[in-house]
């Protein structure tokens, strides 16, 4: 995997839901194996359309680096996660309803304005933690560039690809995305 990674995304990753990391991966896993692919939730970001501009131009595939961060704080400490019900590919208009719960579960606390963003998952896997053996850059939305001068932060995903000389933190799993890469989600 590390010989073909170009471009993907850092994504904090931990506990979720009252579930260890490891029953994560299971899940979404899981939900991989019975439906083909999955979603996997994250805070949504005002950066999504400048995230795809960035990856119309990977030539191979696209990944999502998950942290090792065995003392990370659920997130859903008080309980306020709810189930998605529609979603919506960034590249596109008209939003889907959710596959039936029993087969992909797509859960979020849903904060910023009823919305959530999400990978298309098309494989998990999971691994020893490590540093992977590259330095990454990231995309900074504000500027508009790619960063080398810091670490890429602890907080949020960040669009990364493979360059500059710090590497990034320790990882835990690979989450393999498929076309096209991010999608809204709504409950």
């Amino acid at each position: 995997m590390w010989k073909s990674f170009e471009m993907g995304f850092w994504h904090p990753f931990g506990a979720y839901t009252g579930q260890s990391a490891a029953q994560v991966l299971e899940w979404k896993g899981a939900e991989v194996k019975r439906h083909g692919w999955t979603l996997w939730s994250f805070v949504h970001s005002p950066s999504g359309d400048a995230w795809l501009e960035q990856l119309a131009s990977a030539k191979g595939p696209v990944f999502a680096l998950c942290s090792h961060s065995p003392s990370a704080r659920d997130p859903d400490v008080d309980k306020g996660t709810l189930l998605a019900s529609h979603f919506r590919y960034l590249n596109e208009s008209s939003w889907q309803p959710m596959p039936d719960p029993n087969i992909m579960k797509v859960t979020n606390p849903f904060k910023r304005k009823g919305l959530a963003l999400g990978f298309k998952v098309n494989r998990v896997t999971e691994i020893s933690p490590t540093t992977p053996p590259f330095g990454v850059e990231w995309y900074s939305r504000e500027k508009r560039c790619w960063r080398s001068d810091i670490a890429v932060p602890t907080r949020g995903e960040f669009l990364i690809r493979r360059g500059g000389s710090i590497p990034p933190r320790k990882v835990c799993a690979i989450l393999e995305l498929a076309p096209p890469y991010l999608a809204e989600l709504r409950h």
